[in-house]
């Protein structure tokens, strides 16, 4: 039965010392307990496949087709089932490309609560081990589980119940379930975020103070002649693109411009940042592939240019050239021409900088982005976090949906417009309230988008 060790996941959250005897590592017992296991049965209202697939991964694989697994897991809200379904009929595949045979991978739904129990069950022929306490399969916390050795019919029988109610990932996808709360219906989105863009082809050759920036400013229009540098948008440093006779890329704050006025219509501003719901999410995806993939095709140009035969003498005289007319431009402005520190060595870590990274489709493609996408997390495990997620979000719509807004956007369209007739509201926080009633009244589907 229970021995008198205890399982720590992450012992230093309460200066815990593992010494092996009466305080065991529980991840390093986990794995060694899956080592020469018969059959693994795993229980978890959360889970990391991850993890999940690595601790498999610990039986020799000589005896993974002899081992027999049993894996079920919860699913934080109705509205994310297809996705965990997805998740785990991956792990069941990763199984199986593993060399497990004997497998059932289930998902247990939310009606009428969520399923949080954290089990785990290995089995040497006879002989089974019971790990039960507070951690999900993958986690990362602060966790505490007991060890209980034998048989125990109790949770035998508990395991089977679990089983028998619980949906097997081999049956396919279950229907996509309406939102009946605010919190299922802010899971089935999506987080957007535009990453800021990045000074990649321009090199500050100079150390300009704000007083010569400021003298600069008021000679602009009269025209500068410093060649390969664009004064309003390089700020007079050294243009790369110029110096290999490559187009600007004129059309990249249109992009900025069009995304950031496109998107906000699609989401709503939250305390993390642009919330879009799913189908709105899916919708602006494919609308910023194509120009990804142009925006990338001229990274990947521009790298090409550069490590062509001749390519970095090229540059390497173009510099030379923007720094005689660079220094000319100063000096009839009576500005003193104070280089950057180790200039030439500086530059020439640069180039060979952009060489390098321009011509790595990784890079490519992470600077070619124009938005990144995310799945909603579940902040609801920290409530006060949550009501202030869930307060910005509706703070925002409160404005956005006020009588003297000229235009409505899509999403606040669509919502207000879903609203119950006869709903009233002043604030933001009755306007939250006005639409929970809507949900429990009447489930949120994805035909309420318009």
């Amino acid at each position: 039965m229970a021995a008198d060790q205890i399982y720590v996941g992450r012992a230093d959250a309460v200066d815990l010392e593992i010494d092996g005897e009466t305080v065991i590592d529980l991840n390093e017992a986990l794995s060694a307990a899956a080592t020469d296991a018969t059959e693994i049965t795993i229980l978890g209202g959360y889970y990391q496949a991850e993890w999940l697939v690595q601790l498999f991964r610990n039986l020799p694989a000589r005896r993974r087709r002899a081992c027999k697994v049993r894996i079920a897991v919860g699913s934080d809200a109705t509205v994310s089932l297809p996705r965990t379904f997805r998740e785990m009929q991956d792990v069941r595949s990763e199984l199986r490309r593993l060399g497990y045979r004997d497998i059932e991978v289930a998902v247990v739904g939310r009606s009428p609560v969520h399923f949080h129990t954290k089990l785990f069950r290995f089995l040497r022929t006879t002989r089974p081990s019971w790990y039960v306490g507070s951690a999900n399969p993958g986690s990362e916390r602060h966790e505490l589980m007991i060890r209980v050795a034998g048989r125990h019919p109790g949770l035998s029988s508990y395991v089977d119940a679990v089983f028998a109610v619980a949906h097997s990932v081999e049956h396919g996808f279950p229907e996509r379930q309406s939102a009946t709360t605010i919190r299922e219906f802010l899971l089935d989105g999506v987080l957007c975020h535009r990453p800021p863009a990045q000074q990649l082809f321009t090199f500050d050759a100079y150390r300009l103070s704000p007083e010569d920036r400021r003298r600069i400013d008021t000679r602009l229009g009269e025209g500068s002649g410093v060649i390969h540098a664009s004064p309003r948008t390089e700020g007079f440093g050294f243009g790369l693109r110029s110096a290999l006779a490559l187009p600007a890329d004129e059309d990249a704050d249109g992009d900025g411009v069009e995304t950031r006025t496109r998107f906000r219509s699609l989401g709503m501003d939250t305390l993390f940042g642009l919330w879009m719901p799913r189908l709105y999410a899916e919708e602006a995806k494919d609308s910023v592939r194509q120009r990804e993939d142009v925006r990338r095709s001229r990274l990947a140009s521009i790298g090409s240019a550069l490590n062509a035969e001749g390519g970095q003498d090229r540059v390497l005289a173009a510099f030379h050239a923007y720094v005689a007319s660079m220094d000319r431009y100063l000096g009839d402005l009576g500005i003193d021409a104070r280089p950057v520190r180790d200039r030439d060595a500086a530059f020439s870590r640069f180039v060979t900088s952009r060489r390098r990274s321009l011509s790595d489709p990784a890079f490519q493609q992470r600077h070619a982005r124009l938005m990144t996408f995310a799945p909603m997390f579940d902040v609801w495990q920290d409530p006060d976090v949550a009501k202030k997620f869930e307060a910005s979000f509706f703070e925002d719509l409160a404005w956005r949906s006020s009588p003297s807004a000229t235009r409505r956007p899509r999403i606040v369209k669509s919502i207000i417009d879903g609203m119950d007739e006869d709903a009233i509201w002043q604030t933001s926080e009755e306007l939250q309230d006005a639409f929970a009633a809507r949900l429990a009244s009447d489930p949120w589907s994805d035909d309420d988008w318009e």
